[in-house]
């Protein structure tokens, strides 16, 4: 509850702070291309997903900037049973976060721009998705959700990106590099992912307005 109430009076908060008259601001969305850092992880492991939300971005100078963003974020992992003589097929660890990136935008120019900073994240909620073929006769077609008591509900790590201004639409490529573990300590979940922390590529489109 206090959890759910934080959010609330931030997202009300974010949304004052984006109106104000002095900054430019927008909506964004793309895609997530999201993993786990985990032991024998690969292209194949990269589960997609999306992000959507909203930013901010304050000019300092003409060439630097501050850019916060509040955005819904489907993280996790993929994992594929394709090389496994018993199963066939799929299964989709989803983690989805509220995520506030806070970023520092050098602009390198009238419509290119590079962004480095922290981002911070809180979980919602998690599932696992399975649509796997056993031993060519067993169909497995779940959703399952996940306790959220499990894992590490805050998240940080640091984010950066390239931007291109088309003005008013932006397009541009992100990485997310978590360092704080998914699963808490002595935990199932620690059992099954140890230590891993998020890892996400986004590629998205805005418009600022």
């Amino acid at each position: 509850m206090k959890k759910n109430i934080f959010l609330a009076l931030l997202t009300i908060g974010f949304s004052s702070f984006i109106f104000a008259q002095s900054v430019e601001k927008g909506i964004k969305g793309g895609v997530n291309l999201a993993s786990l850092s985990v032991d024998n992880n690969n292209d194949k492991n990269l589960k997609v997903g999306l992000h959507a939300g909203f930013f901010a971005k304050f000019p300092i100078t003409s060439a630097l900037a501050i850019q916060p963003e509040l955005l819904y974020s489907a993280k996790g992992i993929k994992l594929n049973y394709d090389e496994s003589n018993f199963a066939d097929g799929s299964s989709k660890f989803n983690l989805n976060y509220i995520d506030i990136p806070v970023k520092l935008v050098f602009n390198l120019s009238d419509d290119f721009s590079f962004h480095l900073g922290p981002y911070f994240s809180f979980l919602l909620n998690a599932n696992v998705v399975t649509d796997a073929e056993v031993l060519d006769f067993w169909d497995i077609d779940s959703v399952d959700d996940l306790d959220t008591d499990r894992f590490n509900t805050f998240d940080y790590g640091f984010v950066g990106g390239l931007e291109f201004n088309l003005k008013p639409v932006v397009l541009g490529f992100s990485y997310n590099l978590g360092l704080n573990q998914v699963a808490k300590d002595k935990d199932l979940a620690y059992d099954i992912i140890g230590d891993a922390k998020n890892s996400v590529i986004q590629v998205f489109v805005g418009i600022k307005f």
